[in-house]
């Protein structure tokens, strides 16, 4: 099929209501971190209903996860257990504490981590566990806790794809431990980068403030006033992690239509499963998406028939994603420690991401689903 308009794995939904918010923000002309930043995690703390809970904002979800693991007191000697499903960030992360990564397999299910593979993984040198909500489906959160709970692990949640899901009518962060969510530019939000940490004391809440600006102990409350303080103390290490005000009203402005994308998505989600479903050789994710903010949507494509369906969308003008490479297989982590990955190495021949965004055009679903109908 020639010239027919592509379909892209992801597109962010940028309106003019976005693009008012960059403008009179750019018109203040305090482009650093400011009082929108401090705007952007209150209605961060509001959407997610946070109770005694604290939100910290970070120019990237990477920079969230690294600076919540130093504040878990995650440093050198320490093992931190996550999934190899992952993109590298969570292991990054790990490594730049000085940390060694210790990976391991999934379940088949929901493609989350496997707590009795993890627990085989435990040593005494182990210190958390950092686990994924792979395309917004929650793993099987009770049993994390419980593990960490029996060995004194912390928990550092990676949540980047799962802003919004509800687990037991509470939104994934306003419970627990420590929460890390991604708003770059694929997420159902975007502020174009930018993260954000959710802890549960004030102590931590703290430090993560301090460690997003270079140690320095009086810079945010002043930058929220669109002033800076000229008589500040460097009291820790830190690192340069702040979000500026520019991507918070980028912010700001989509989390004013999250409602309306989440349920845009789980439509498209609900709409994609219910045909998929029926397709010999298919595996449809194992949930309805009542509870889910998804932010992609992958099958699995069983009897190695991934590359041909492949092809076969490109010609039709529908781009796929994979997610993921596994990171045991990266050579940088070649040498890291892991366990048994039967699944994890199934699952990534498989899974294939389908074009999902928010708001996405009827014509766009209509053609994925044609494209994949077609083939089988």
């Amino acid at each position: 099929m020639t010239n027919v308009e592509r379909i892209p794995v992801f597109l962010p939904c940028i309106d003019n209501d976005t693009k008012k918010h960059v403008n009179d923000a750019l018109d203040v002309g305090w482009l650093g971190m400011g009082p929108l930043v401090k705007e952007f995690e209150e209605r961060i703390a509001n959407f997610l209903d946070l109770k005694d809970r604290f939100v910290v904002s970070t120019n990237t979800g990477t920079a969230a996860l690294h600076i919540a693991l130093r504040a878990a007191g995650i440093g050198s000697g320490d093992e931190v257990i996550t999934p190899s499903f992952n993109y590298v960030a969570d292991q990054q992360a790990i490594k730049m504490t000085g940390a060694d990564v210790v990976m391991c397999d999934i379940q088949d299910d929901n493609l989350g981590i496997d707590c009795k593979k993890a627990e085989k993984l435990i040593s005494d040198k182990t210190k958390a566990i950092m686990p994924l909500h792979f395309a917004g489906i929650p793993c099987e959160q009770k049993k994390v806790y419980d593990m960490a709970q029996k060995y004194d692990l912390r928990v550092i949640e990676d949540s980047t794809h799962a802003f919004g899901t509800t687990v037991n009518n509470k939104k994934i962060g306003s419970y627990g431990d420590i929460a890390c969510f991604s708003f770059d530019p694929v997420k159902i939000i975007t502020s174009i980068d930018g993260g954000c940490i959710v802890v549960n004391n004030e102590e931590e809440f703290s430090d993560l403030k301090k460690l997003r600006l270079l140690g320095v102990n009086k810079e945010a409350s002043e930058r929220h006033k669109n002033k800076r303080a000229w008589d500040y103390d460097v009291v820790s290490d830190g690192y340069r992690y702040h979000l500026t005000t520019i991507l918070a009203s980028i912010g700001i402005s989509q989390l004013k239509q999250i409602d309306e994308f989440i349920k845009s998505r789980q439509k498209i989600c609900q709409e994609y499963n219910d045909v998929f479903g029926d397709i010999e050789g298919v595996k449809i994710p194992q949930s309805d998406f009542t509870n889910v903010s998804p932010f992609i949507y992958s099958l699995r494509i069983l009897n190695n028939k991934r590359e041909s369906l492949t092809k076969h969308l490109d010609k039709l003008g529908i781009d796929v994603g994979i997610h993921f490479i596994p990171v045991h297989k990266h050579k940088y982590f070649e040498n890291a420690k892991f366990g048994d990955m039967t699944v994890t190495d199934k699952v990534v021949k498989e899974v294939l991401t389908l074009p999902l965004h928010s708001n996405m055009e009827d014509d766009y679903v209509k053609r994925v689903i044609d494209g994949i109908i077609s083939f089988f």
